[in-house]
């Protein structure tokens, strides 16, 4: 091979790796983009509105335990078996405390192994303003029967102590 070979070899290699890096930054930027979609209030308030008007929504408003703290709680939430999706709503949810966590539990009657599935965790409060959160579970939940949040300090669903429910 000639060094007129070795330049326009090394200029193909040069140019098939800025593509492959274009590409990779393409891809990162739509997932990112994705991401951010889901986590404006205001879009999940309007996500939230579309489920409530969907007939194959189910949820309802959430019921206290006798925690005081969640006495002053009040909210709902919405899920939708189809889209796989939901929208909890918050109000007067405090902030946990350092090392523990909220953490919302689904229950499916249709669930292969009857333990409830993860929709998420919230690690802040909501003060006096209302506090929307995606409901994403990475199983798939069919006929939900019971939604639990939780106060945890890990990711077991046997620990943590049941601060509100809903029963659809």
């Amino acid at each position: 091979m000639s060094r007129n070979d070795y330049s326009i070899k090394n200029w193909l290699i040069i140019i098939l790796l800025v593509m492959l890096l274009i590409a990779g930054l393409a891809l990162f930027a739509h997932q990112l983009r994705g991401a951010q979609a889901d986590t404006p209030p205001d879009g999940l308030r309007e996500l939230r509105a579309s489920l409530l008007t969907d007939p194959g929504s189910v949820g309802g408003s959430w019921l206290r335990t006798l925690n005081p703290t969640v006495k002053n709680v009040q909210g709902d939430l919405v899920w939708n078996s189809t889209q796989q999706q939901g929208v909890m709503r918050l109000l007067d949810l405090p902030k946990p405390k350092a090392g523990t966590f909220y953490q919302l539990w689904l229950y499916d009657a249709l669930g292969e192994n009857q333990e409830p599935v993860s929709g998420g965790i919230l690690q802040q409060g909501s003060g006096k303003t209302e506090l929307f959160a995606p409901i994403k579970t990475t199983v798939t939940v069919q006929e939900p029967y019971k939604f639990e949040l939780k106060l945890q300090t890990s990711n077991d669903a046997a620990n943590g102590n049941i601060l509100l429910m809903v029963q659809p």
